[in-house]
């Protein structure tokens, strides 16, 4: 699989994992609200987000406090972990982004084609 392939797949799954945990913890109208959000003040659509989650998780800190929005991207990182046939170990001190980074490290290092 190309390079450019890997990484729209990549982020084809990233988005997936994304909308089934604000569904699922929150609820459609909020999923489709965040969105709505996103695309309103940002100008970020959906299919962007993998390449702006700074922007994402921004936009959960004000909306639900740190806390809570670090919980949230720990639960999108065990779903994309999932997703990925990958092993999710939770560290504390990890990040969504550093998640989402070494999801792809592993990937690479076990030359997946997703």
């Amino acid at each position: 699989m190309h390079p450019a392939e890997r990484k729209r797949e990549f982020n084809e799954i990233l988005i997936e994992a994304i909308d089934e945990t604000i569904t699922v913890l929150l609820s459609q109208g909020v999923a489709k609200a965040l969105y709505d959000h996103l695309q309103a003040t940002y100008s970020i659509s959906r299919d962007e987000i993998p390449s702006k989650l700074d922007i994402l998780l921004s936009t959960l800190e004000k909306t639900f406090g740190g806390t809570s929005s670090r919980t949230i991207g720990k639960v999108i990182a065990r779903e994309l972990y999932a997703r990925l046939s990958l092993t999710f170990y939770d560290n504390p001190g990890r990040t969504f982004l550093e998640y989402v980074e070494d999801a792809k490290v592993k990937l690479q290092e076990r030359g997946s084609h997703l």
